[in-house]
């Protein structure tokens, strides 16, 4: 038997084709756009300019544990370096006790003390974040333009859930210990949608370079404040008085808190009644939140 077919139909079909195949070789080319578009790694190491020496070797300390595995509880014995981890479902690591390596905050903490020969940063992200040797601080308000290689950057939306601490490179770039059943590896820092802020061990520190015309910033106090002769101190040495006042610089030291606010940064000042040269907490200041130092007009106050 034989079919008969329609000459408009054959007319047809050739278009039909040829649309087809376009139709495929742009969702190829969109395909092979969106592939390209995905910036690949660079290699590990120092990125950019800008860093202390100590940061710098830090990062090629780092830049050395490439492909070092990931184990969660790794790298916190009494010493630096490599350790069996801890098996842990509820936190995804059902089986780093049988895996030597380094998590997160150990593998920072070992590439400092390889760079330094000092054991700078012991201890887990969030009792890291506070630490008293931080000579800069940042948050993620900041942006990521005052970073520097070997800052440490920390991850979690408020202090106290940070989860995950990573060291900069430069450019954007991190070296990180990431996950259980990962190693050691170079990411792209806005990989992690929840940065909070970094903070730097070694270099001049200040984010913001004081104003010509005695380096002194304008405050409001919202009520007299006691003030001591350092920012871990607990013996107060005289009083600001509620209203504007000035100050020199800020440091991260003790926290001061009352309900829900909370502060760990100090000021110093020349108080109202006591010697000059004296810490304020900034605890104190009317139009700021948490563990936020800058002045009236909204200006981060300098690293001292």
């Amino acid at each position: 038997m034989t079919t008969r077919v329609n000459p408009l139909s054959r007319r047809l079909i050739a278009p039909l084709r040829w649309a087809a195949l376009l139709s495929l070789l742009v969702s190829v080319g969109v395909f092979f756009a969106g592939a390209g578009a995905a910036q690949a790694a660079p290699a590990c190491g120092v990125l950019s300019t800008g860093a202390a020496s100590q940061a710098n070797d830090a990062v090629r300390s780092a830049c050395g544990l490439i492909g070092t595995p990931y184990s969660w509880g790794g790298g916190h014995g009494s010493k630096p370096g490599a350790t069996y981890g801890l098996c842990d479902p509820a936190n995804g690591a059902p089986n780093d006790c049988n895996v030597r390596g380094l998590d997160c905050s150990g593998m920072v903490r070992y590439a400092y003390y390889l760079a330094v020969g000092e054991d700078v940063i012991n201890g887990t992200t969030r009792t890291q974040w506070p630490t008293s040797r931080a000579v800069a601080r940042y948050y993620e308000a900041d942006g990521t333009a005052p970073l520097l290689p070997g800052d440490l950057v920390y991850f979690g939306n408020t202090a106290s859930t940070i989860h995950h601490v990573a060291m900069y490179l430069g450019q954007g770039w991190i070296v990180e210990a990431p996950y259980s059943g990962g190693y050691v590896r170079v990411a792209a820092l806005s990989s992690h949608d929840d940065y909070y802020g970094a903070i730097r061990l070694y270099g001049s520190g200040g984010s913001t370079t004081p104003p010509a015309g005695g380096g002194t910033y304008w405050v409001d106090t919202f009520a007299n404040a006691p003030v001591y002769g350092s920012p871990t101190s607990t013996s107060s040495t005289g009083t600001l008085y509620q209203g504007t006042n000035y100050v020199y610089c800020k440091a991260w030291g003790r926290e001061v808190s009352s309900g829900g606010g909370y502060n760990h940064w100090w000021l110093k000042t020349d108080p109202d009644v006591g010697s000059s040269g004296q810490w304020v907490s900034a605890f104190y200041l009317s139009r700021w939140g948490n563990d936020t130092a800058k002045d009236n007009n909204g200006t981060t106050i300098p690293d001292c």
